[in-house]
């Protein structure tokens, strides 16, 4: 699975589930008229094939960084948790790991921060940046344990990243709890700063092992 199709496949089951149903939808159909979704589907829908298009143009922007050395995994599942995925994991060419949150969001509105919440104009999204945080400490809990049943103590530095497409970010960028949120011109720059003093041998081991820790993820498999 390819960036973004998760998010794909939620948009879609989204409108197919909002489908009408019943001898009223079988009516209607049979005289020609289409049955439409509530508008609440529509637009979480649109909310879905956001995301999916905020992953594909994120993963398209850091596939430019293989060549220097870094590895990435593109829509993973997280160990432990039923329904969440890892838009994409980066390993830097130090062994840094890297979960980018892609977004798109609309440009109509600045991106910045309200009382460690992130906002987009008047709207606050209070979840964001603790979902990303709650997702980076068991992406960094199951990596820990797994090296330490391979006979490895040596600690991974796991630093999250909000990646945000169309909308403008206030100050060029912002960090929020310990989350760096950055326009999509600057994520290949921010990276390069983050990426640390190159260990090609141990950024390979450490992307073999996530690569095991974080299967493909595959819309409705609850692990």
């Amino acid at each position: 699975m390819s960036a973004g199709n998760s998010a794909q496949a939620r948009a879609d089951a989204t409108l197919q589930a909002a489908q009408p149903t019943g001898l009223w939808a079988r009516t209607r159909a049979f005289f020609g008229f289409g049955a439409e979704p509530s508008a609440e589907a529509v637009e979480e829908a649109a909310n879905w094939e956001a995301g999916a298009e905020g992953e594909r143009r994120t993963a398209e922007l850091v596939r430019a960084l293989a060549p220097e050395g870094w590895f990435g995994l593109f829509d993973r599942h997280i160990p432990g948790l039923d329904v969440a995925n890892v838009d994409i994991a980066l390993i830097s060419p130090s062994g840094k790991v890297i979960p980018v949150d892609a977004k798109l969001w609309h440009r109509h509105a600045v991106v910045h921060a309200v009382k460690d919440q992130l906002a987009h104009g008047d709207k606050k999204y209070p979840r964001v940046i603790s979902s990303v945080l709650f997702e980076t400490s068991q992406i960094e809990e199951s990596l820990h344990n797994a090296l330490a049943r391979r006979g490895t103590d040596r600690t991974v530095e796991v630093t999250p990243l909000i990646a945000m497409h169309n909308a403008p970010v206030s100050g060029d960028g912002f960090t929020v709890k310990g989350v760096q949120v950055v326009p999509a011109d600057r994520l290949l720059s921010v990276l390069r700063e983050m990426a640390g003093t190159p260990a090609p041998e141990w950024a390979a081991y450490v992307a073999g092992v996530l690569e095991q820790l974080l299967p493909r993820y595959v819309e409705g498999d609850s692990r």
